[in-house]
């Protein structure tokens, strides 16, 4: 296989999308993919600017493109849901990716946006962690296990995100035996129930990152104990739906997969990609 013509996570206006969900399905359309799911961010009260401000008129929207673009191009409504909003009927849904962008102060009356701004990440460390990262990226990757384990989803969404503002590590070193340790234990605790983790581009194609989610590291543990993968954009405009899957596939062809995940006709079937 040397291309994958599906895509399940994708922003529109309905949350923090440049782009309608019209415009959206119809980029897919013309780049030739055959399945493709919006997933805007589950309705999150303490931060509205972000996510869904209308659960269902977000749903009627998507229901209305799948009747329109029948027989064209299968659509699925999706949501990507935080830990600490979850949405309130799943049934909803075709599909539920579990992420996490928020860690909460001790009595959880504030959240910092982990892939905010810098400025954000660098107060969380310092308000909620005494100015510890290490402490925060134990809190984080604890969370992540958690939100797979209670609330089970089709996806794991960008496993490690908390290194989105990392760069030249900037707030820890990545290699640090302390960081390893705890996203490691996340996966493991994570593993067992078979959700594709997402390879996703997002982070590249609006500049923070030069690699995807999640690192090679955790790629090859993923690999090495059965794991699966899929290919993810997080697209949040239309010219970023299916960034990098080509690029995608050769890295993981490179660390030694031998299929990944591909979305088709609503539900996951693994394929090759020798």
């Amino acid at each position: 296989m040397n291309r994958i013509l599906s895509d399940l996570h994708t922003h529109t206006q309905h949350c923090d999308g440049k782009n309608t969900a019209e415009e959206m399905a119809a980029a897919a359309l013309a780049a030739g993919l055959t399945d493709y799911g919006f997933s805007c961010h589950g309705v999150t009260p303490f931060d509205l600017s972000y996510s869904l401000k209308n659960e269902a008129g977000y749903v009627q929207d998507i229901r209305a493109l799948q009747t329109q673009y029948a027989g064209r191009l299968r659509i699925y409504c999706g949501v990507e849901q935080d830990f600490f909003a979850p949405v309130e009927k799943r049934e909803r849904f075709d599909y539920l990716i579990a992420s996490l962008h928020y860690l909460p102060d001790a009595d959880r009356k504030a959240y910092y946006a982990i892939d905010g701004s810098p400025e954000t990440l660098a107060s969380c460390i310092r308000d909620c962690f005494g100015g510890d990262p290490y402490r925060m990226i134990q809190s984080y990757y604890t969370y992540v296990a958690e939100n797979v384990l209670v609330n089970r989803p089709d996806i794991i969404g960008h496993f490690d995100l908390i290194v989105k503002n990392n760069a030249e590590g900037r707030f820890f070193d990545e290699t640090d035996a302390r960081y390893r340790k705890a996203a490691l234990e996340s996966l493991l605790a994570c593993l067992p129930l078979g959700a594709p983790f997402e390879l996703n581009s997002g982070a590249i194609f609006r500049g923070y990152r030069d690699t995807p989610y999640p690192a090679n590291f955790l790629l090859h543990e993923i690999l090495q104990r059965g794991g699966s993968v899929c290919l993810s954009s997080d697209a949040h405009s239309t010219a970023a739906i299916g960034f990098r899957f080509a690029e995608g596939l050769d890295l993981l062809r490179a660390i030694g997969f031998r299929s990944v995940a591909v979305w088709r006709n609503g539900r996951f079937e693994e394929q090759g990609i020798l």
